[in-house]
């Protein structure tokens, strides 16, 4: 009678741990490795954040130096057009500048 109590408690042990292999920890583990992917996949997210907010930072400096070429640009074409006001009128320099006292 013993004997067919101690081989029962064994079969039942066994069927359990069949039955719910989920419970004895395994859960855990899996908490943790879908946490460490879920951090992964934030920072992976914050690095390419950081990788546009460069790009777009890069694009307002071109912007910026383009505007500044422009200007340039535009500077250069005023010095032409008066150079070539100054070659039409035939207006000589003036030696001397007067200083009125």
């Amino acid at each position: 009678m013993e004997v067919l109590l101690f081989a029962l408690f064994f079969i039942s042990a066994l069927v359990f741990f069949i039955a719910g292999k989920d419970d004895f920890g395994r859960t855990e583990s899996k908490l943790i490795i879908k946490e460490e992917e879920n951090i992964k996949a934030k920072d992976k997210v914050s690095e390419e954040i950081k990788k546009e907010d460069k790009v777009s930072e890069e694009i307002k400096k071109e912007d910026k130096v383009s505007e500044e070429i422009k200007k340039d640009d535009k500077v250069s074409e005023e010095i032409k057009k008066e150079d070539k006001v100054a070659g039409e009128g035939n207006i000589e320099p003036q030696k001397d500048l007067k200083k009125e006292s």
